[in-house]
């Protein structure tokens, strides 16, 4: 005899497999407009970089001087031969004196080329630029900077001697003595070295310590 509350299997229904939103037309159509404006967007900026570069670099090439280097810095920015323009108008100044222009020009080229291999010394020769033109302070400033910027920068030595020469200015010669004894222990190998140590030997001697406390005579 059968079991009445016995139930039968029912058949599975199998659904039919829906492909995901992502590939569906209405979806990969704007994708795929998108992807070639992009991939189409990309080339144009390529080639007008490259362009740039031939143009700013031939430039450069056929008429060096000084309207070269206001074209190549008001229309060609971020490119080598912008960063060649800055540092030649910065030596430009400096030949006329002009140290506060020329500062200018150094510290335009190391914030807009940082990555530049004179990007140190352009940093170096603002400072010594802001020194000469009588800014001690923003000078100082700089020479710190350098002389304590990691990785250790190839113009260490060379900013603690204009750091030194400033503190001598300023007739703190034993905060110049320490400057220059600091960077001496510090044996960098630099070219600066022997400046370093000319203008140590010219300081006047350090004072005499103070006589210690005799017993009261009796």
């Amino acid at each position: 005899m059968s079991n009445p509350l016995t139930v039968p299997s029912e058949q599975p229904r199998i659904i039919p497999a829906q492909p995901p939103a992502w590939l569906q037309p209405r979806t990969l159509l704007p994708l795929g407009l998108a992807l070639t404006a992009g991939i189409a967007l990309l080339i144009w900026q390529y080639s007008k970089a490259e362009k740039a570069r031939s143009e700013s670099n031939l430039l450069l090439e056929t008429k060096p001087g000084p309207e070269t280097w206001v074209q190549l810095i008001r229309d060609y920015p971020g490119q080598p031969a912008t960063a060649l323009a800055l540092l030649e108008s910065a030596a430009a100044a400096s030949e006329k004196k002009d140290h506060r222009q020329a500062a200018g020009f150094y510290e335009r080229c190391v914030r807009e080329f940082p990555s530049h291999p004179l990007a140190s010394a352009a940093r170096f020769a603002q400072a010594n630029q802001l020194a000469a033109a009588g800014d001690r302070a923003a000078a100082q400033t700089l020479f710190l900077r350098i002389m304590t910027i990691q990785p250790a920068d190839a113009f260490r030595t060379g900013a603690a001697v204009g750091l030194a020469r400033i503190q001598i200015q300023e007739n703190r010669p034993e905060a110049a003595r320490q400057t220059l004894n600091e960077i001496l222990a510090a044996n960098t190998g630099s070219a600066f070295l022997q400046e370093a140590r000319s203008l140590l030997d010219s300081l006047p001697p350090p004072p005499a310590p103070s006589p210690v406390g005799q017993p009261a005579a009796r």
